[in-house]
């Protein structure tokens, strides 16, 4: 009678702890993102959900142009500093678009950010690209353009950020 109440003890918390450990599993993973038990996490088995700030859509004319996550503050995500300028585009492919063309950005997150900014990256120098309606013209001239977007979500009175991200875009004119 004893080992029986005990094995229906044992088996019984085995199985609480498989069920706890199920849903669980998905709590750490959230709980490990972005830290530097990450990679741990990931060769124990916790499936980690990636999650990042929004990231906004540039495109010219029907031209969809990629962007990559740069620096960010955002939520329970934390702060993420990334090298800046054009440095993180050594690699990438600008997207070919015409002289003069509307670039347009935009968030497809709500609210919407209540400041955005363009940058234009110039060997070490930055110059910031005036916006009307969410928009910018490509320059004139034949070449390739790095560009970085800021944006910022302030709280309703304007005192305080509510979060902020950034972005990072190359173009080619021709």
């Amino acid at each position: 009678m004893y080992r029986k109440k005990a094995f229906i003890i044992l088996a019984t918390g085995f199985l609480i702890s498989l069920v706890v450990l199920v849903y669980v599993t998905p709590v750490a993973g959230n709980l490990v993102a972005n830290t530097r038990l990450e990679g741990y996490a990931r060769s124990v088995g916790v499936k980690i959900i990636k999650k990042s700030p929004p990231l906004p859509s540039v495109t010219s004319g029907q031209t969809q142009i990629p962007v990559i996550q740069s620096s960010y503050c955002w939520g329970r995500l934390g702060c993420a500093d990334y090298v800046g300028g054009s440095t993180m585009l050594k690699e990438v492919t600008p997207t070919a678009i015409t002289p003069e063309g509307d670039i347009k950005v935009s968030f497809a997150y709500k609210p919407a950010p209540n400041e955005l900014y363009i940058q234009q990256f110039i060997d070490d120098k930055t110059i910031q690209i005036p916006l009307n309606k969410g928009a910018f013209n490509a320059p004139k001239e034949q070449g390739t353009y790095y560009y970085g977007i800021s944006a910022v979500w302030k709280t309703d009175d304007g005192k305080f950020s509510k979060g902020d991200t950034s972005a990072v875009f190359v173009i080619e004119v021709k």
